[in-house]
Parts: structure tokens; C-alpha cells; sequence
């Protein structure tokens, strides 16, 4: 088998065919990341998707008003760098999976639930040895959230439910920042 020179290391022809092919995936991933994340941004409501509003008493305010459903939200709580209070209107709990309570319980500090009250939410949130909190609407509940934090810690808005009404991601969103603008 002829061995050839690549980058000061001896290959064998098959060797040398294979460390191609990792390069050239390599590449394949970056453009497939660039053109993805040029897609992900022309959808609607992308402004609502990890999106940092603002920092206030050293609290950060992400909007993720885009996370319709319990992956969206396990994801946003996976991307969070700080202990974080989570507003949320999740109104049925049976959604809720093993992998989404891990990372409940090592990401979340506090919860406000925001919405019509339901004690069963309230109780099993509460079971969980969180700091739980309840809002019937956004201004009080980005309120409440942010009188609960003590510092260093991101108020992350992912509902986890779709928007209700005839409120789009954007309003919801929207709603969130100027909630935040009102303190």
C-alpha cells in the first residue's frame, strides 16, 4: 500500500482517505451550521428565542417566549449559565419528563407560574423543594420574579405552552420586555 505525507504525519491510503473525510465533515458542519442558523433566524419570532433583554439589580432577563412545548423549554434551562428563576404557564404537568426534571432541578432556583391558578401545578412544583410563585398575568409575574431573585441570577420567560388567544409568540414577547421596561 503507498503510504503518503500529510501535515507531517505518514498515512497509509486508507488511513489518509478517512482523515480526509473528517476534515470534509468538518467543513460540511460549519456550512450546514451557518446556513441553519441564517434559516433559524428568517422565522418568525425568532427575536423571542434566547433572546437577553436586559440586566437590572444583576439580574438578567432572557426572553424565550418562542418555547411552545417542554422540549423548547428544556432546552432554554440547558443553555442557562446562572442559578435561574423560571416564569413558565405550563398548566398540565403530565408533559413533564425524567430528563426535563434533571435539568429542572439543577438549573432552577424559583419558578413563577404565570396564568389561571391551578393547585396541581402549584403542588408539584412545590414538591419539588423550589421557591414557587404564582402571577395571574406578565407584569406581575416579571415583578414577583425579579423581587425574588437576590442577585446573579437570569430570569428566564419560557413558557412552555403555546400562545393563547390571539396572542402570537411576538405579543408574548413583547408583553415580557415591556413588563421589564415598567420596573
Amino acid at each position: 500500500m503507498k503510504s503518503t505525507k500529510f501535515n507531517n504525519y505518514q498515512f497509509g491510503k486508507q488511513d489518509e482517505s478517512i482523515s480526509m473525510a473528517f476534515g470534509l465533515e468538518k467543513h460540511l458542519i460549519d456550512i450546514r451550521k451557518k446556513n441553519l442558523q441564517k434559516v433559524m433566524s428568517s422565522f418568525e419570532g425568532s427575536h423571542h428565542k434566547l433572546e437577553y433583554v436586559k440586566t437590572i439589580k444583576n439580574v438578567d432577563f432572557i426572553d424565550d417566549a418562542a418555547a411552545e412545548n417542554i422540549n423548547a423549554v428544556w432546552y432554554a434551562l440547558s443553555s442557562m449559565y446562572k442559578p435561574t428563576l423560571w416564569i413558565m404557564n405550563l398548566a398540565d404537568i403530565d408533559v413533564l419528563t425524567d430528563s426535563f426534571l434533571d435539568i429542572l432541578d439543577q438549573k432552577v432556583s424559583k419558578i413563577v407560574i404565570q396564568g389561571v391558578y391551578n393547585s396541581e401545578v402549584l403542588d408539584f412544583f412545590t414538591g419539588l423543594n423550589k421557591e414557587v410563585f404564582f402571577a395571574m398575568n406578565i407584569d406581575d409575574a416579571v415583578r414577583t420574579a425579579l423581587y425574588a431573585c437576590d442577585g446573579g441570577e437570569v430570569i428566564l420567560y419560557s413558557p412552555g405552552v403555546s400562545a393563547q388567544g390571539t396572542q402570537s409568540i411576538c405579543e408574548r414577547g413583547e408583553n415580557f420586555k415591556y413588563a421589564i421596561a415598567q420596573l
